[in-house]
């Protein structure tokens, strides 16, 4: 064959069978409680067709659904950013952290209910995916309206209606599969039975004032956290019994937890280049953005790394109630880390500035030096929180480690610089005249330290600075 290759050179040892395969449109509902249950479980078919295992081709669909919450977290952290900072009509960093908070434990919830669907269950016919697909239109067009629904001026109900109309696919695409597994009727009942009675809150919520409407959707997005707890706790698993537990990869849900936190840290990395926000060249604007991407990456050091432990049992296996903490821990740090790279941004926007009044010579700078001010508060505050919070997750899981295996084997003295940090950040945010270089300056140059600490701690003990050679 000239110019190619011969089918006679096609080497037959290099095939490969796809990782997935479907036989049937629409398939009897799977759960994996169901196979686990399943007393003569079939073998997956293995031939010319491929091997039938949904969760390889779920993984795969799992970077679009996260496309999809990059723009929804941006759209978010953007609102925010406009809301907070509006140099015109003045700063309303409170009002806007709390309607912040409140758009995000939605877009959060409406994520983490996604994720447990397609994690607990592996029919993968047509129903499922269309099920999928229509939560991701719904989830596009929820971002899309988040902003206004505290919007005083053009308020909208659209994004609340969204997440509604999800929760209720969700109920009954779980209460059709109930008919097939009768292994999860009493949860799908139970839980049935506890959300119906607050659903009054978010229809109460379409017709209250902006200035309640934030108000009760919080109360209403912490109940359905609550009862998600509740769900887990040992109670609820009295009424669904020990064979109805539900029976999950824990360690991919896990991976999935930490992958929005890599959606989180990829829209503040983002928000220092989108807009070029430090401006052209080299100026004072990019040494304040070095300095947030510094952060950026050792709060990320903190959060992979957890307290340095070589062996160790995660929270999320370990009792309930730990789950429950690891989780809220997990809710306070997306939000702070959210709000610290908004923060970040306005602080280099503004990197020549200080927060004095007195030097203000007009109302327009007087807004200026009070939102620089608020800025370094905030930012002060949401990087106390992340610190706390990283701390916090890392110490509910259990070290199993020997001692005399790190440098430092308490694991409580190698975070212990962490927690240091918290109130000498909140110290340093009170000082007008500590401009925006200076400011995140100092706060860097307490990370590092804090960053390179846990290196060595966390060092094997039979190891050191510099590598010898045999």
């Amino acid at each position: 064959m000239p110019g190619g290759i011969s089918r006679r050179e096609t080497n037959l040892a290099d095939a490969e069978i796809t990782p997935f395969t479907h036989r049937y449109l629409l398939r009897k509902p799977r759960s994996h409680e169901s196979d686990e249950t399943n007393i003569n479980p079939q073998p997956e078919r293995e031939d010319e067709g491929g091997i039938d295992d949904p969760a390889v081709e779920k993984r795969r669909f799992e970077l679009f659904i996260d496309l999809i919450w990059v723009g929804i977290i941006g759209n978010l952290a953007e609102s925010f950013s406009e809301q907070a900072f509006n140099l015109e009509t003045g700063v309303r960093i409170g009002r806007a952290t709390f309607d912040f908070v409140v758009l995000f434990l939605i877009a959060w919830r409406f994520w983490v209910a996604l994720q447990e669907f397609m994690g607990k269950y592996r029919t993968n016919d047509l129903v499922e995916k269309l099920f999928v697909l229509w939560a991701l239109v719904l989830a596009m067009l929820f971002g899309n309206n988040a902003p206004f629904l505290f919007d005083e001026e053009h308020q909208s109900n659209l994004a609340m209606g969204f997440y509604l109309i999800f929760r209720f696919s969700l109920f009954m695409v779980e209460a059709l599969y109930s008919l097939f597994l009768p292994q999860i009727r009493r949860r799908v009942m139970l839980q049935g039975f506890l959300t119906l009675p607050f659903l009054s809150l978010w229809l109460t919520a379409f017709w209250m004032p902006y200035h309640r409407k934030a108000q009760l959707v919080m109360i209403a997005i912490s109940v359905e956290y609550w009862l998600a707890m509740f769900l887990d706790s040992p109670w609820a698993h009295r009424f669904i019994k020990d064979d109805r537990k539900e029976i999950f990869n824990t360690d991919h849900w896990i991976e999935r937890i930490q992958d929005f936190f890599i959606i989180i840290v990829g829209e503040g990395v983002l928000s220092l280049i989108r807009g070029s926000p430090l401006g052209m060249g080299l100026t004072t604007h990019s040494t304040c953005g070095i300095y947030a991407l510094f952060t950026y990456y050792i709060i990320s050091f903190f959060y992979f790394n957890g307290d340095q432990s070589r062996k160790y049992v995660h929270a999320v296996k370990r009792v309930w109630y730990r789950k429950a903490f690891w989780l809220f821990f997990h809710h306070v740090l997306f939000a702070s880390t959210v709000i610290l790279g908004v923060t970040a941004v306005f602080l280099i926007q503004h990197a020549e500035n200080n927060a004095e009044i007195e030097d203000a010579a007009n109302e327009e700078e007087v807004r200026l030096a009070t939102a620089i001010y608020s800025a370094k508060w905030a930012f002060s505050t949401a990087l106390s929180h992340v610190l706390v919070c990283q701390t916090g997750i890392a110490l509910l899981s259990r070290s199993l480690d020997r001692k005399g295996s790190l440098k430092v084997d308490n694991r409580y003295l190698r975070l212990l610089p962490r927690v240091l940090i918290v109130p000498i950040a909140l110290c340093i945010a009170v000082p007008r005249n500590l401009g925006p270089i200076a400011y995140t300056g100092i706060l860097l140059s307490l990370l590092l330290p804090t960053l390179i600490w846990e290196w060595f701690a966390s060092l094997e003990s039979g190891g050191g600075i510099l590598e010898r050679s045999h």
